[in-house]
């Protein structure tokens, strides 16, 4: 670990990461992610994800460089994840069964084994000090959710934080309710971060920054195809979501008194796409994630040693042991 970093890889109080989905565009986020893994820093108290962003933090939080770049890179480009042909048979577009069983077991492959399992054990010995929360959607009230893993559902909540609607059936079922996307209702949690204690939020963003969520076309075919109380569901979604992204930028641009909301965005709009994306358009969105964690790191590194208060020397202890496990 590089000694600069040291000061800054146990969790500083009220920091928070916030993590938006994006499908394959969370390549973005796995590059700017994994630039920090190589580099032992990782300040944050609490995080927060939605949809790939959550998959994203949960590899970070097990401490597992290149773990979503493969899992966007190989798996969710795999036919298996992804056709569109499959619900004239009854089935789901994508199969987030198949996904998330790569994800959480050992596969054979040839002689030998393809390791692809997310370390859950090492992700709680690191969440002793810090708290990650994954985000659903209600799909019965369309109301935002924010979920702890446990042992038994880290992989179940990171499934129903993927589940897109109408692609993957009714969504994951969790308790007695069927939830959905997390980022339907809750795009950029950085809200939800602030409510939680978090002063200083920094949010990776995987569309660009002049992005407004602004599409009038949705609102003129929900008044053209609805009527007598009976729209499509899907229509309601979209505006859901478009709602929840401009509050969310409201936020961040005009955060309450003595909170500072730092954002990672692409300088320009990212060559991948929420699915279907090419493997060379998906490895320069690595890349550009890359880059654009280091530049944080050299521009912002300053201000969260300052930012820290004292840190007992036993937390420091304590992080360094579960460093040297995973």
């Amino acid at each position: 670990m590089d000694n600069k970093f040291n000061s800054v890889s146990f969790p500083i109080a009220h920091t928070a990461l916030v993590a938006e989905g994006g499908g394959q565009r969370g390549i973005f986020t796995a590059g700017v992610l994994d630039s920090w893994l190589e580099k032992g820093f990782n300040p944050f108290k609490l995080l927060i994800g939605t949809s790939a962003g959550a998959q994203n933090l949960s590899s970070y939080i097990t401490n597992q460089p290149g773990f979503a770049q493969t899992s966007i890179a190989s798996l969710s480009r795999d036919p298996h994840f992804f056709n569109l042909g499959r619900p004239l048979i009854g089935r789901s577009t994508i199969d987030l069964d198949w996904y998330f069983n790569r994800v959480g077991v050992v596969n054979e492959k040839g002689n030998g084994l393809l390791t692809h399992k997310l370390n859950t054990e090492c992700g709680f010995k690191r969440l002793k000090q810090r708290e990650l929360l994954i985000s659903t959607t209600n799909s019965s009230n369309y109301q935002a959710q924010f979920f702890s893993p446990n042992q038994d559902n880290w992989l179940t909540l990171l499934k129903a934080s993927s589940a897109l609607p109408f692609l993957y059936r009714k969504g994951v079922k969790l308790g007695d309710e069927f939830h959905v996307d997390g980022g339907l209702s809750a795009p950029l949690p950085v809200e939800e971060a602030y409510k939680r204690g978090a002063h200083k939020i920094v949010v990776i963003r995987t569309l660009p920054k002049e992005y407004s969520a602004h599409t009038p076309w949705i609102y003129r075919l929900k008044s053209w195809i609805c009527s007598s109380n009976q729209c499509p569901k899907a229509i309601d979604y979209f505006v859901h979501h478009e709602h929840a992204y401009r509050e969310s930028l409201k936020f961040i641009e005009s955060p309450p008194p003595g909170v500072e909301v730092i954002q990672i965005f692409p300088d320009k709009g990212l060559k991948s796409r929420l699915l279907g994306s090419k493997e060379s358009d998906i490895h320069l969105d690595y890349q550009q994630g890359k880059q654009a964690g280091n530049k944080f790191m050299d521009q912002h590194l300053q201000s969260l040693v300052e930012f820290q208060p004292l840190v007992p020397e036993i937390n420091k202890r304590t992080e360094a042991r579960v460093a040297r496990y995973c």
